[in-house]
């Protein structure tokens, strides 16, 4: 089970040696259209990601400022909806990491208008509802939502895809609303369907160790979110 917090994290390894010169090669001139600009944006993404990874590790705000600058050259470089659309996503991410919570939820809200996935709508607001202390309301969300999963779970019909999904998704919400058992639960169940595959297969005290690492990430989110002043 992945300890993840409200806003999903992106995945990368530390920085190395010659990040900044990769960096200054991908948003300098291109010579002879020798580079394209997708190429540009895939150069910058991966090196905003190492920088995000990094801070992680040694919390230099710093790195969060370089990300971020990056992240503006990406989107100067990327104008197409998705573009926009993605650069957001990231901005939220760093802003979130630097503390900025209520700016990161806002800027999150905004791009689920753009995102038709019921689900998702209801787990954002199940974590917001949380962070707010509005705990019938997060409950409320939060029921909805393991509901949709477990229709999903139901369904002959569905690919197995999509029933691993929903099972992940119910150990998400079931971290939100602090349901240990639920979670374990529902990662059992998803063990027994990969009973051959290693990766699924983790013991109790991995378990616990993921858990409370998911729970320690949503506090220190809600308590950033409470502490920023409301504008």
């Amino acid at each position: 089970m992945c300890a993840i917090p409200l806003l999903l994290c992106c995945q990368g390894g530390g920085t190395d040696a010659g990040g900044s010169a990769n960096v200054a090669n991908a948003i300098g001139s291109k010579p002879n259209g020798a580079v394209s600009d997708s190429q540009r944006v895939a150069t910058l993404e991966q090196e905003v990601q190492m920088l995000m990874a990094q801070y992680d590790i040694d919390h230099n705000p710093q790195l969060l400022e370089q990300a971020m600058h990056l992240n503006d050259s990406i989107e100067k470089i990327d104008t197409t909806q998705q573009g926009h659309f993605n650069a957001a996503f990231v901005r939220a991410q760093l802003l979130a990491k630097s503390g900025h919570m209520r700016e990161a939820m806002a800027i999150q809200e905004e791009l689920l208008k753009h995102n038709s996935d019921e689900f998702v709508r209801l787990q954002f607001y199940a974590g917001k509802y949380r962070m707010e202390g509005k705990l019938d309301s997060m409950l409320l969300c939060a029921n909805e939502a393991l509901s949709k999963c477990d229709k999903i779970i139901a369904d002959s019909t569905q690919n197995p895809e999509a029933i691993d999904q929903a099972l992940m998704n119910k150990m998400y919400i079931y971290q939100i609303i602090d349901n240990r058992a639920k979670a374990k639960e529902a990662n059992d169940r998803l063990a027994e369907r990969h009973k051959d595959d290693p990766e699924y297969q983790i013991s109790e005290a991995q378990f616990n160790e993921d858990f409370n690492a998911a729970r320690a990430a949503l506090n220190q989110s809600a308590e950033e979110y409470r502490k920023t002043p409301k504008k």
